[in-house]
């Protein structure tokens, strides 16, 4: 622990000196980043406010809110300890969560207190105006001390019609969580312990070296339980994207539940799930299920959640009652973590192919993403500062990754590897899309949290991707990197302003989207030079001067008392904010205007990069095409009879293969080659099994 202790105050130290944060500020990012990477949180804010109401202390750190699960998470600390090995005590604690519940619940007191234009005001207006539907309110207490042991277990209560859970993110629980294989927090349910079930009876249905397949009625009032304990902790993050933009309740499976409660069977698809292990006893009458680890639903969210929702919101119609008499058909494949990674992705993909979830909120494991981080492993940045070598921008296409390249590892191994690829360049799914859709000049959109920015996204990588798949170039990955320098350089800039207050994330983004903007405006024959911020890994003098111009008007912009909506996060979130932010004029540098360059030119450049990869694709094929024949003589013969015979050829399509099967005598062209194959792709996914 003495050792796991000094990292994470080295970490704080290090953070706080290179962002200039206070050690607070550090150590809250430090946790909420790994409670992001273990799913907990998405979408936090550091927040620090401190006062009276009343007669009562109040205090937060940070919040987050899901609007999916209708919860508002409020994050309180005590001071820091640094060495000090002490421990929370349950008075500690309980004055901590007084401290922010008294936030929320006398949210008006708040506002009458604070200033105008800070956030904790803007947070507290939300709450006293119900601007949030606020079904869960989740008090967590973040600390680098120990928690007594009598605070092993925190019962949830009820007040004013809220629920309220408890937690405490002590330092032997993150040493835990670091020291798991996937960086997360496994979750356990045990369904005598939570739910009071001796156990659900369980059919085995497939083995595979891969995974095993279960077949089980799930009782609608556990997977009800279960939902309303869990929330959306329990869905895949395919399934989780889905029901944020489509809405969790089933206007149908809600009147089945209802009023036809004993037809649910009959009516519903079921549901499909993964686990990385069940417990399984043996009884008189059959197997049973006691226990699950790491259960998440991959079809079927609705169903889950509509259940949950009518056993918390319908009792007015019985529907208590009601959901006793629903079983729900489930399939649970069982895979180890190891596996995980690329099987439950793929399990979802196929578990929703006949459903209304789409493309975009499955793009998650779209081969743009593979393609980006393949890049990400093979492209060295420039040595800049006097190192000795590049190092690489580690793009995390999956939640755990970094972590998993070191993990079980040597501490000399861990230090190379983090030397070569220092966390500080790691970006993930969701920071490309802010990126991108600032870049796109949508501030607004990379304003309005990670799962919308990314779903916009996608649907614009879609898009391009029909068009044509080789844009993903060495130059579009440079582009990227050079964005995510932009981020972090405005974000740096902005902090260090002596104006600066809150709202830094929204201030970067419109900061940045207005100067794109207005450079397509005022210069339509020029544009930005990313390419010298990524040989330079670093922004000019130009580009800071223009930030901190641009980033001070975006700021009064954001906080303007006559603007339309209160909150100012909300308001940053509205297409009308930005709109009228693009009709606000400013002037640019001089230094700035020196450094854009010729849009043929680098229009030109980034074309010829794309005709590079194309070639480079098919003359790939090619060698592919004649590996295919050589390993397995009569290999597009095959090809061609099967696809005959099922009917999937169109006149073209022969044309091409018939070129393929005389490939000892006439090869075919780089591009028919390119063709070809994707041809054999066409078989495939008609179930040619070659």
């Amino acid at each position: 622990m003495d050792k796991y202790r000094e990292g994470l105050v080295n970490e704080v130290k290090s953070l706080a000196q290179s962002e200039n944060m206070s050690d607070r500020e550090a150590f809250f990012e430090c946790y909420l980043n790994k409670l992001e990477e273990s799913e907990l949180v998405e979408d936090y804010h550091y927040l620090y406010f401190s006062g009276r109401s009343g007669n009562k202390n109040v205090q937060i750190d940070g919040y987050a809110y899901n609007e999916l699960d209708q919860k508002l998470s409020l994050f309180v600390m005590p001071p820091l300890s640094y060495y000090d090995d002490r421990t929370l005590t349950k008075t500690d604690a309980e004055t901590l969560f007084k401290r922010a519940k008294a936030f929320f619940f006398e949210a008006d007191k708040v506002i009458s207190g604070a200033e105008e234009s800070s956030e904790g005001f803007g947070l507290a207006y939300d709450i006293y105006n119900k601007k949030m539907n606020v079904e869960v309110l989740e008090l967590n207490i973040l600390t680098d001390l120990t928690i007594s042991a009598k605070l092993s277990t925190l019962e949830s209560t009820l007040e004013k019609n809220v629920r309220i859970d408890y937690s405490i993110f002590d330092i032997t629980r993150m040493k835990a969580m670091d020291d798991s294989q996937g960086g997360k927090e496994p979750l356990v349910i045990n369904l005598k312990k939570d739910f009071d079930c001796d156990g659900i009876p369980v059919l085995p249905a497939s083995k595979t070296a891969n995974y095993e397949a279960y077949l089980c009625n799930m009782p609608g009032i556990i997977l009800a339980k279960m939902y309303d304990k869990y929330q959306s902790r329990l869905l895949e993050g395919n399934v989780r994207s889905f029901l944020q933009t489509k809405g969790k309740v089933n206007k149908g499976i809600r009147k089945t539940i209802l009023t036809e409660p004993e037809m649910f069977f009959a009516y519903n698809n079921g549901i499909a799930a993964t686990a990385e292990e069940l417990t399984i006893d043996d009884t008189p009458h059959g197997p049973v299920i006691r226990e699950f680890r790491s259960l998440q639903i991959v079809n079927g969210g609705q169903t889950t959640a509509s259940l949950a929702n009518a056993w918390v919101n319908d009792v007015r119609h019985q529907s208590r009652e009601q959901i006793l008499k629903i079983s729900v058909p489930m399939k649970i494949s069982v895979v180890n973590y190891e596996s995980a990674q690329e099987l439950v992705p793929n399990i979802s993909r196929y578990a929703n192919s006949q459903n209304k979830v789409s493309d975009a909120d499955l793009a998650s494991n779209h081969p743009f993403h593979i393609k980006v981080e393949e890049l990400s492993r093979r492209i060295v940045a420039p040595a800049v500062g006097g190192n000795q070598f590049g190092t690489y921008w580690y793009y995390e296409r999956a939640n755990g990754q970094y972590r998993q390249e070191t993990y079980k590892t040597t501490a000399s191994t861990k230090k190379a590897f983090e030397s070569r690829n220092p966390k500080k360049q790691i970006f993930k799914k969701v920071d490309l899309a802010k990126y991108m859709n600032i870049y796109l000049k949508k501030p607004h959109i990379a304003s309005a949290g990670a799962q919308k920015s990314f779903n916009v996204f996608s649907t614009w990588m879609l898009n391009e991707w029909d068009k044509n798949p080789n844009f993903v170039t060495e130059e579009f990955f440079k582009k990227i990197v050079a964005l995510t320098i932009l981020f972090k350089e405005s974000d740096s800039i902005v902090r260090k302003q002596t104006w600066y207050d809150s709202y830094k994330a929204n201030i970067v983004a419109y900061t940045l989207s207005a100067i794109f903007s207005k450079v397509e405006k005022d210069f339509p024959e020029s544009t930005l030079d990313l390419q010298t911020i990524w040989k330079n890994q670093n922004i000019s003098i130009g580009w800071s001067k223009q930030i901190r111009k641009v980033s001070k008007i975006m700021y009064d912009h954001l906080t303007d008392p006559n603007r339309t909506v209160e909150n100012v996060t909300e308001w940053a979130k509205r297409e009308i904010s930005w709109k009228t932010a693009q009709k606000i004029d400013f002037s640019f540098e001089p230094e700035f205007i020196e450094e854009l360059l010729n849009k043929k030119y680098v229009k030109t450049q980034e074309m010829a990069a794309v005709r590079e990869v194309k070639e480079i694709n098919e003359m790939t094929a090619l060698l592919d095409v004649y590996k295919l024949e050589e390993d397995d003589p009569g290999f597009w013969k095959s090809l061609y009879d099967w696809g005959t015979r099922e009917n999937i050829w169109n006149y073209q399509d022969v044309s091409f293969l018939k070129q393929a099967m005389k490939i000892n005598t006439t090869p075919p062209s780089d591009k028919q080659a390119a063709r070809i194959m994707q041809l054999l792709e066409k078989a495939r996914s008609e179930a040619y099994q070659k």
